[in-house]
């Protein structure tokens, strides 16, 4: 792997060849391989810092998102994205190249975000999703056509899966009053036929859809954290036309602490819904929070379907170490989700379960 990113930035730096390619292993993927690439030249030009990202070759079907990513840095207007993108180098289905943005702070999901950054990345992410502007057939065509990780799980998949999911998946969590406390509640979204489908339905065709980042975490973030307020966003291999609220639930369940959630979702929702509703007259601050909490749950439906999946995953990792730390991860992910739908299902069970819509008449 390593001679095979060498000969992507040696032809990259045709016209001025490198004296020397250093590839480090970044050891951050779990789906890619991500390399620190130093490149230094034989004269007064200074060394550059790049991050090479390769698919895993164990994983075929990634070629498709990083054709996702190529179009989106050469092929998507960047206009009325508020975030900060890296310097774009290179991009296929073998391979994107970036600038390495340094003297930046970043942060793992496990720790999760400080509450003092939720509100700016809130607010930024309101903006992208208030301003791009959806035109069915005509914008974003080039992106995922079901943006999202796990976006493409169908409504009949959850349907047919999660009854005989749920438990197993309740005992991984290692909590057993957050898994008994969650019991009930998947066990009464497992009653009729097509609970779980129109969940999934209702989250899937909602009209009022924008561009969708699709990883939207912190761990896909670099802050200043000095004298501004800027943000870089990564990774846009699974971004394109789809429901906004999808990314706001998808931050809070993978980047952010439960109490730091809790102590800060009211007031940075009411802003983002503030935000997206006065760009769409026709969607009220009710609206965004009610799709909100319908896509919480829907990404915990999501997460149960794929536990086993996701579990697998930590195997990739380097060392034992790496692997334990994987796994830690996606089980905090897995619980944050859970408390997330504890706090979302007295807002949903009583339309949930009786209205076609997942709507009372008064909201």
């Amino acid at each position: 792997m390593e001679d095979k990113v060498k000969a992507v930035i040696s032809k990259l730096f045709a016209e001025s060849p490198p004296l020397v390619v250093e590839v480090k292993d970044m050891d951050v993927g779990v789906l890619s391989h991500v390399f620190h690439v130093t490149v230094a030249f034989d004269n007064a030009q200074p060394p550059r810092h790049l991050v090479v990202k390769c698919p895993r070759p164990e994983f075929p079907f990634l070629h498709s998102m990083f054709e996702v990513e190529r179009a989106f840095y050469t092929e998507t207007k960047h206009d009325a994205i508020p975030f900060l993108l890296a310097p774009f180098l290179h991009a296929s289905s073998e391979d994107v190249v970036l600038d390495k943005v340094v003297n930046v702070q970043s942060y793992n999901c496990f720790d999760g975000c400080p509450a003092k950054l939720v509100p700016t990345i809130l607010r930024k992410l309101g903006a992208m999703h208030a301003d791009c502007e959806y035109i069915p057939g005509q914008t974003f065509p080039q992106l995922a056509s079901v943006p999202g990780i796990g976006a493409s799980l169908s409504g009949e998949a959850k349907q047919a899966q999660f009854p005989s999911l749920f438990a197993p998946f309740l005992g991984t969590l290692d909590d057993s009053e957050l898994a008994q406390a969650l019991e009930p509640i998947c066990n009464q979204l497992c009653v009729g036929d097509a609970t779980l489908s129109r969940v999934h339905d209702i989250v899937d065709t909602w009209p009022h859809k924008s561009l969708v980042h699709g990883d939207f975490h912190v761990a896909n973030m670099l802050f200043d954290g000095k004298t501004s307020d800027d943000i870089w966003l990564l990774d846009w291999a699974t971004s394109g036309a789809g429901n906004p609220l999808r990314d706001v639930a998808f931050f809070f369940i993978v980047g952010v602490a439960t109490d730091v959630r809790r102590s800060v979702e009211q007031a940075v929702l009411d802003e983002y819904a503030d935000q997206v509703a006065q760009a769409v007259p026709s969607l009220t601050s009710l609206d965004v929070w009610h799709m909100y909490r319908l896509c919480v749950l829907n990404q915990f439906l999501i997460l149960v379907v794929y536990n086993e999946l996701t579990m697998s995953l930590a195997e990739q990792g380097s060392s034992v170490v790496k692997q334990d730390t994987l796994r830690r991860g996606f089980v905090e992910t897995n619980r944050r989700a859970g408390r997330a739908v504890l706090d979302v299902w007295p807002h949903l069970h009583g339309i949930l379960l009786h209205s076609p819509t997942g709507r009372s008449d008064t909201e």
